[in-house]
């Protein structure tokens, strides 16, 4: 492709075009982990592959750095999957396709994988680059980061012999990510029962939404459009009653939806009020949304009279009166941080089949006790309407450090070559160094990256500049690390 090939650094670009030419959506990885591999082998680096698609390249210390501590630098080669409406393009056949825009690296209508592609792309240019001075290094290179870290859950941590490791999956230029939330899986079943009903099937869509990642974006006032889909049943049973048919919303645990859709059932005669009815509601969200979401739409296509399966009156009740409850988004701010939140929920995933209701929310805090009662919150609604909800993905969180010689060396190193200070934060989402620090003990990590925005989403986009900066400040530290 070589659309990046005259952009700096360039050895950071080449294996960034690289890696988006191979296909490496979440659980769809061997491609990029051959492509590892035999970069290793190619350059006469020891390797190791588990059986989760973990990957580990070890290179010793550059001359005078032999006895250096062991600098593990980590990310995860794959990415999340997302595309445009109507755009045709296979994520397990077709190579990502990089465009430049300024200073942006962005696609035509997909996910770019900067997240964390990029991340890769430098830890493979400074295995490769053997004019750089530094210690020895491990570099650790997770799968399925983006479906809940399964690569790092099921990674053996005593292949590590290093206690210093810098993540590279932060995507905030000049800040430091030093602690993160913990998270884990609601997933909720909801037993349903059907009748046979005759009327005029409506299509419901809500779409439009930006969607974005739970952990990053979820204080930015975006609507979820599960939970726009909920609310919209729970207030169009007040005006015309129907029954519903199907339902499905959202693209995985993590993003907040951004699109929903439902098939329900009208006497022939309500179905013109209920779309009517539709469009009102959908103006009322859209003005409510105006700022956060001047894309979204609402709508309601009337179709053909049709005997279906639907739901019976108190099912579809039941359904939409547990939905407009499961509480979704930021639940409490830090009061030690300004601006951080604290606690949040994330209702990521909806699907009604023939027999039942599930749902997925995934829940984040600092503060493992309210991340338990957000959980016990949804699951005492779930029983309540005669459904359980079941816990998957629990990871902890990463208590802040202020001893950490790594991030003392990286905020020396940044302060050297940009003339000004970097940030020590800690972010809501939640990132592999919480599972690292807590299997290995006194392991000291810091997670940082270029600038980059709208990930998990097809309007990705991944900074030139920043980048460069960040690769800079990366081979500074590591000739810090003598």
């Amino acid at each position: 492709m070589d659309v990046l090939a005259n952009y700096k650094p360039q050895d950071v670009f080449k294996y960034f075009e690289n890696i988006c030419s191979i296909p490496h959506g979440s659980g769809k990885t061997d491609g990029i982990v051959e492509y590892l591999l035999k970069f290793a082998a190619d350059r006469g680096l020891e390797s190791y592959r588990d059986n989760a698609n973990n990957v580990i390249i070890r290179k010793n210390g550059s001359s005078g750095y032999e006895n250096a501590d062991i600098l593990i630098l980590q990310g995860h080669h794959d990415m999340v999957c997302e595309k445009v409406d109507g755009l045709e393009f296979d994520f397990e056949k077709d190579g990502i396709a990089p465009v430049v825009d300024g200073d942006w690296i962005r696609t035509n209508g997909t996910t770019l994988g900067g997240d964390n592609g990029i991340a890769v792309a430098m830890i493979l240019a400074i295995l490769d680059d053997n004019t750089l001075p530094h210690p020895p290094i491990e570099a650790l290179i997770t799968a399925d980061e983006e479906i809940g870290m399964l690569g790092a859950f099921a990674f053996d941590c005593s292949q590590l012999t290093g206690h210093k490791l810098i993540n590279l999956d932060s995507e905030f230029e000049g800040i430091l990510m030093c602690s993160c939330a913990g998270g884990v899986n609601a997933r909720s079943k909801l037993p349903v029962a059907r009748e046979n009903v005759t009327g005029k099937i409506v299509d419901i869509w809500i779409k439009g939404l930006s969607g974005g990642h739970s952990g990053v974006e979820i204080d930015k006032g975006r609507a979820n459009s599960n939970v726009l889909l909920a609310r919209l049943f729970h207030e169009l049973v007040k005006k015309v009653n129907f029954r519903i048919v199907a339902m499905e919303g959202g693209s995985r645990e993590t993003a907040i939806a951004a699109a929903s859709n439902a098939k329900v059932v009208v006497d022939a005669a309500k179905a013109d009020a209920l779309c009517a009815a539709v469009k009102e509601l959908g103006a009322k969200y859209g003005k409510e949304y105006a700022a956060a979401e001047p894309n979204m739409t609402v709508t309601a296509v009337v179709g053909d009279v049709q005997t279906v399966s639907a739901l019976t009156a108190k099912s579809t009740e039941l359904v939409h009166m547990a939905l407009v409850a499961i509480p979704d988004s930021v639940q409490t701010m830090c009061m030690d941080i300004p601006g951080l939140v604290q606690t949040s929920t994330n209702f990521g995933l909806l699907k009604l089949t023939d027999e039942e209701l599930t749902f997925t929310n995934t829940v984040r805090s600092s503060i493992t006790p309210q991340k338990e009662w957000i959980v016990d919150k949804i699951s005492a609604i779930v029983k309540l309407a005669g459904g359980k909800t079941e816990i998957d993905g629990n990871y902890p969180g990463w208590a802040y450090n202020p001893n950490s010689v790594v991030k003392d060396t990286i905020l020396a190193a940044y302060e050297k070559l940009f003339g000004k200070q970097a940030k020590v934060d800690a972010v809501h989402a939640g990132i592999e160094c919480g599972l690292f620090a807590d299997s290995i003990p006194n392991l000291d990590c810091v997670s940082i990256g270029p600038d980059m925005g709208d990930v998990h989403t097809p309007r990705e986009h991944l900074s030139i500049s920043s980048t460069e900066r960040t690769y800079e400040l990366l081979k500074m530290v590591l000739a810090l690390s003598k």
